[in-house]
């Protein structure tokens, strides 16, 4: 074999390879992820891979599915609430009094749930990859 085809053979030997990397792909840092609870919305913004690889597991049907955040004033991404959450982790299971709907925190505040919302309820909408 030629030099010209031998270094050929190995240029679509690599691109082969490549095309065919099925890795999974590692997770974006940050994130706006959607929820439903009841008939209501609320949108949080991940700021981690972890995070963000803790959602797409709880949209998968992963165990550790409740949202868990302290609330802070103010909208971020969380329009048009007045609200919003920091500091999310996902989670089995949660003490009731942080259970609720987007419009309890709203009306309470941050005093809404010790400080913390985790709806019990909430389902993953989307998650937008930032």
């Amino acid at each position: 074999m030629s030099q010209g085809r031998f270094i050929a053979a190995i240029a679509i030997a690599a691109a082969l390879s490549s095309a065919c990397d099925e890795s999974p792909t590692t997770p974006s840092s940050s994130a706006i992820v959607t929820f439903q609870v009841s008939n209501e919305q609320f949108r949080v913004r991940l700021t981690s891979a972890e995070q963000v690889a803790a959602a797409q597991a709880a949209r998968s049907g992963g165990p550790a599915r409740i949202p868990n955040g302290r609330i802070v004033a103010g909208r971020d991404v969380n329009d048009p609430w007045n609200w919003h959450l920091v500091d999310v982790e996902f989670a089995e299971v949660t003490i009731e009094v942080c259970d609720g709907r987007p419009s309890d925190v709203e009306r309470n505040a941050a005093g809404f749930g010790g400080g913390r919302f985790c709806p019990w309820g909430a389902t993953i909408v989307r998650i937008d990859e930032t």
